[in-house]
């Protein structure tokens, strides 16, 4: 076989492998959804997902007191949000907007 071949064959693989990875979530939806397991990941996972990123930010030593205040101050708005409407998105988007205009208000307070 000549290597023009093998490009061709190879790309056919990749392919092949990639359709069947991306048909795989819709074939496996039934059977998982009506999966305990998956019902609890669903629920919990979310929540999960925002403490991990949580720890990840507080992780760092803020710059100035008034940094870790933003950030509090955005984390309470996104428990709120979240504990409000239960969807992760919308805390999220909310917590990066509050953190941004928080941290813009106190750059326009202190000049």
């Amino acid at each position: 076989m000549t290597q023009a071949v093998h490009w061709w064959l190879a790309i056919g693989v990749m392919g092949i492998i990639t359709f069947l990875l991306r048909a795989l979530p819709l074939a496996a939806h039934r059977p998982l959804s009506r999966s305990r397991l998956a019902a609890a990941l669903n629920r919990r996972l979310p929540l999960c997902v925002m403490v991990i990123l949580l720890l990840a930010s507080l992780k760092g030593t803020p710059a100035s007191p008034s940094a870790l205040v933003s950030e509090l101050l955005a984390l309470g708005c996104v428990a709120l949000t979240y504990l409000r409407w239960r969807n992760p998105l919308l805390s999220v988007v909310a917590g990066v907007a509050a953190l941004s205009g928080i941290k813009a208000l106190l750059a326009a307070l202190t000049g």
